[in-house]
């Protein structure tokens, strides 16, 4: 999973961003037109990690505690995480990324049933730590239990996959099944990136907004996801025409989105490395992938919702503190309407991608409609696991009821606060 990625920033879904990668899981595996999440992050990471509808699991806004149920901030015990149960199945466990649903010590991804942990408990994180325009704050992370800092110059992407690869690596010998929860940071702000990932995008951008925007719709026309006849969201009249900018303000834009658009790029490439690692270990033909962002891009001018950031060097480097905001946002919900924490479909209508081998045939674009909650009963019904009644002393009252078989080929829980089966529009 990304974190505040638009619904077209991916190659496979019109995208000028370099994604090969992806796009190759998308080519041989399923795209959904229609995946929807929640469209903030701490209530998307949920409702996926619990297959509850997020009030239900406890967090219906961030993760703070607003003094009720609902919205206490952490995942309550009686939502168990895919993690939990999974592991009753006889799956190793593992998180390696951002986890935005509980920082207290029991809340944490050990305390809910994951074997590993690397990466971070809050909502945003800095990519480096270092760099060649001075110093930043530390990058607090935390491994299993344990408090950690980024080592100087580390990129967070990239150790966020090294640790992802030490996790399979170490299970390979177990004989154990394993889950991988791979929740990258990127593209959420702050915009920072590797120099040379920003230098494949010089000038990529240099049409604006406008334009680019009519050449994904395009793009998305001759893929097939733009269905004919399919109407598109008019022009955000709060974006500025790209026209009417000076130069110095085009070249300040462009820096932007040169950097929001590596750091995708870094993902991909990671996911390659992920991709290799399974082929090395016999598993790539064994596994499935799902792909999907947390929320669409975040939208939003600097001024109105935030300080003007405070750089101490170019916008990407590790002391610079910019985001992709409204303008470029808009290109990356394309074509939809609005943004992240807003739900129109720009702020909870995700790009998404199953892979798997052999069980998913190639290169089919789906309209079949799908939500981020039911991610963990697909998991469930493709690993064998059961969801307890009972767990640890505490009993599951969303339970009841077996899996029964709706007419569109669908599955679905008789509760309504669970998520339902992909398996039928993936077949």
């Amino acid at each position: 999973m990304v974190d505040d990625m638009g619904y077209s920033d991916l190659g496979s879904y019109g995208s000028e961003i370099e994604t090969p990668n992806l796009d190759r899981l998308a080519e041989e595996g399923v795209r959904f037109r229609e995946f929807y999440n929640n469209s903030i992050s701490a209530p998307t990471r949920a409702s996926l990690l619990t297959g509850q509808y997020s009030h239900k699991a406890g967090i219906g806004y961030f993760d703070v505690d607003l003094g009720h149920p609902a919205y206490q901030g952490y995942l309550n015990r009686e939502s168990l995480t895919f993690g939990e149960v999974l592991q009753t199945a006889g799956y190793s466990t593992f998180i390696s990324g951002k986890w935005h649903v509980g920082k207290e010590p029991d809340q944490q991804p050990l305390q809910r049933g994951f074997d590993r942990f690397y990466g971070f408990l809050s909502g945003a994180s800095n990519f480096y730590d270092i760099g060649e325009y001075g110093e930043a704050p530390p990058v607090t992370l935390v491994h299993n239990n344990d408090q950690i800092t980024l080592p100087p110059g580390d990129y967070l992407t990239n150790t966020i996959t090294d640790h992802a690869l030490s996790f399979i690596q170490e299970n390979s010998d177990s004989g154990k099944p394993f889950f991988l929860y791979l929740p990258f940071n990127a593209p959420h702000w702050p915009l920072q990136a590797p120099t040379e990932d920003i230098a494949k995008y010089k000038g990529r951008f240099s049409e604006g907004w406008d334009a680019l925007r009519e050449k994904r719709i395009e793009r998305l026309r001759q893929l097939g996801i733009l269905l004919p006849g399919q109407s598109i969201s008019e022009r955000d009249e709060e974006v500025p025409l790209w026209d009417h900018l000076n130069y110095d303000q085009k070249e300040l834009w462009q820096r932007k989105m040169e950097v929001y658009a590596a750091m995708i790029d870094r993902v991909d490439q990671n996911l390659g490395r992920l991709l290799e690692r399974l082929e090395e270990l016999g598993q790539d033909d064994n596994t499935l992938i799902l792909f999907f962002s947390d929320n669409g891009a975040q939208g939003g001018f600097t001024p109105l919702h935030r300080k003007t950031p405070r750089n101490t060097g170019p916008i990407g480097t590790a002391s610079s503190w910019d985001y992709q905001e409204q303008p470029w946002a808009y290109l990356s919900v394309t074509p939809l309407r609005q943004y992240k924490d807003d739900f129109h479909e720009g702020g909870f209508c995700t790009s998404s991608v199953a892979w798997c081998p052999k069980k998913i045939p190639a290169g089919r674009i789906v309209k079949g409609t799908g939500h981020i909650i039911d991610v963990a009963p697909t998991l469930y019904e493709l690993a064998g696991a059961k969801y307890p009644v009972e767990y640890k002393g505490i009993k599951n009252e969303s339970t009841t009821g077996p899996f029964v078989t709706s007419g569109s080929g669908r599955q679905k829980r008789n509760s309504r606060s669970t998520g339902a089966s992909l398996l039928g529009t993936c077949r």
